[in-house]
């Protein structure tokens, strides 16, 4: 029997798991685009972690270092990005001056998308609700017959965000991430949380996640990478095996989505309007808990 036509079946991904020198955004865009240069001919998308241009604990330098998406920077990006798809953090100051931790799509010298992560963390070690302006809106995208769900860090750590995202379809999910040791306290694990959300994403929803932690030590805080990609069965493809810099390649194949979601029919079986309802009862509820 015929199978069905893909207009790109096959996906190769890089996952660039780099290092950052805080508040040097010339440094890190020189080491960006040294890696769009080197990967770009043989991967169709290279994903950069969370703040790759600034560095994480930017703090009250957050005016001086963030970038328009319009900038010269953003542009040279841009171009650079001719023949492949890059999906960058990065600190994106708007005309309204507001100031967004972003995920920013550059794909064949043009702006794709941008993503502006909703859920800033302000507990534990973490202060971004101090510098930056939570994202207000939530869209999936699809380039070259894949659609692709853009999440910053702990953006994906609510289940409900994941489940809009797949409730479009997503093929891959993309996260950026930072995540250090000890952030959440000597109780919870980062990684093994990370570990955990992503094989159960993939499962469930029946889709690709790639994940992408930085390394190196900022401020005394160590970020732990492992970056991996992981399969619409919730199993690795590739995983990065500890805290060092390096560049990760694997090949997606959307026939792998096709199988796993004519297995397991999480959003086909979904019930929106059951949803929508209860959706409406809790939020009144909380409203009016006080």
């Amino acid at each position: 029997m015929p199978g069905p036509t893909y207009a790109k079946r096959y996906l190769d991904v890089a996952l660039v798991q780099m290092d950052c020198v805080l508040g040097d955004v010339d440094h890190n865009l020189e080491r960006i685009h040294r890696e769009i240069a080197a990967h770009r001919d043989a991967a169709d998308l290279i994903v950069f972690p969370e703040l790759a241009t600034t560095g994480y604990g930017i703090g009250s330098r957050f005016t001086e270092t963030a970038l328009h998406v319009d900038s010269a920077e953003v542009r040279a990006l841009r171009d650079a990005s001719t023949g492949t798809h890059v999906a960058l953090g990065m600190s994106e100051e708007t005309s309204s001056f507001n100031f967004y931790n972003a995920q920013v799509h550059l794909k064949d010298g043009a702006l794709r998308h941008v993503h502006h992560k909703i859920y800033l963390p302000n507990y534990g070690i973490f202060e971004e609700r101090k510098y930056f302006t939570p994202g207000r809106r939530y869209q999936t995208f699809e380039e070259d017959g894949w659609r692709f769900a853009p999440f910053v860090c702990g953006d994906a750590w609510n289940p409900a965000l994941v489940h809009f995202a797949a409730a479009e379809l997503a093929h891959v999910l993309v996260f950026s991430v930072n995540s250090p040791e000890g952030g959440m306290g000597s109780r919870i694990s980062s990684k093994e949380g990370w570990q955990r959300l992503s094989r159960f994403y993939a499962a469930v929803y029946g889709c690709y996640v790639i994940m992408v932690n930085r390394v190196g030590t900022e401020q005394g805080v160590r970020f732990w990478g492992e970056s991996e990609v992981i399969d619409p069965f919730g199993r690795r493809v590739v995983a990065s095996d500890g805290d060092d810099e390096e560049v990760l390649t694997a090949r997606l194949d959307l026939d792998e989505v096709r199988t796993a979601r004519t297995a397991l029919h999480t959003i086909r079986d979904e019930d929106f309007g059951f949803l929508a309802r209860r959706l409406a009862d809790v939020t009144e509820v909380h409203r009016t808990s006080g």
